[in-house]
């Protein structure tokens, strides 16, 4: 027999506890979590940004998050499988929701392309970008470079990291490089030099703006009443002052360097 979810565990321990169990939610919660400074870090404060607002919403509603780490592709698959009961901060696509339930969102970025400053070109569209060179960080997606790269008419390299992909801009050896503004932004300003930093700018065309959710398993027991809980404490996090605290410390990159040991 396969080793039980913990999540499941959980829930046991708390039928034997309570009875009626079924009908109430869960009061602690554990989600998967991964690498995506400034918003999810298992080095960052409070676990990054996307992760103090996801445990803060479901503080307001009596529930106690706990966030495991793993790579980005096995928390998808441990979701979809049901092993744990959601993860953190997921866009809602149509095959992700044929085994996840979405949240209202937790947080929203804009996507953009880096460049070097230096360097003057058009960048309002795809075509814009045909016969230049680009990269993706290992684990992401292609997005609406997709079709242009099948089509080859943008070539696309494949990096371990933001910051190795940064690098090799600076190098030269890319001609630009699509990210998500804030994690872009705040990648140059925990590794790179100021000059470095000067020399690469994000351009002011944003390609596609993305909300990114809670995504809880449909395989969970309770999984609805826990999302609307959830949406319920967002919505008061939103609404007051702490929330608007929390903002004020991301923008002035309280989320950039890792926490002192």
């Amino acid at each position: 027999m396969s080793a039980m979810p913990r999540w499941i565990c959980l829930a046991l321990i708390c039928a034997m506890a309570r009875p009626g169990w079924a009908s109430e939610p869960v009061q602690t919660i554990t989600l998967a979590n991964g690498e995506w400074a400034p918003y999810l870090s298992a080095n960052l404060p409070d676990q990054g940004y996307a992760s103090r607002i996801v445990s803060e919403a479901f503080r307001r509603v009596g529930i106690r998050v706990r966030y495991d780490f793993y790579p980005w592709a096995r928390a998808e698959a441990m979701v979809k499988s049901g092993e744990i009961a959601g993860s953190v901060v997921w866009s809602i696509t149509p095959e992700r929701l044929q085994f996840a339930l979405f949240s209202d969102p937790v947080v929203s970025d804009e996507e953009v392309v880096f460049h070097l400053a230096g360097r003057k070109m058009a960048a309002d569209n795809v075509q814009d970008f045909y016969g230049m060179t680009m990269a993706t960080p290992n684990g992401s997606r292609l997005g609406i470079w997709q079709e242009a790269i099948r089509a080859g008419n943008i070539r696309n390299y494949v990096t371990k990291d933001i910051q190795t992909g940064m690098r090799q801009l600076l190098l030269g050896r890319l001609d630009f490089f699509p990210l998500i503004r804030s994690v872009g932004l705040a990648e140059l300003r925990q590794h790179f030099t100021p000059g470095e930093r000067a020399a690469i700018v994000a351009a002011p065309h944003v390609f596609v703006r993305t909300d990114y959710r809670l995504m809880l398993s449909r395989k969970a027991p309770g999984a609805a009443s826990l999302l609307r809980r959830f949406n319920q404490g967002l919505a008061a996090l939103r609404a007051s002052a702490e929330y608007r605290r929390m903002e004020q410390d991301f923008l002035a990159g309280h989320y950039d360097s890792p926490r002192a040991p």
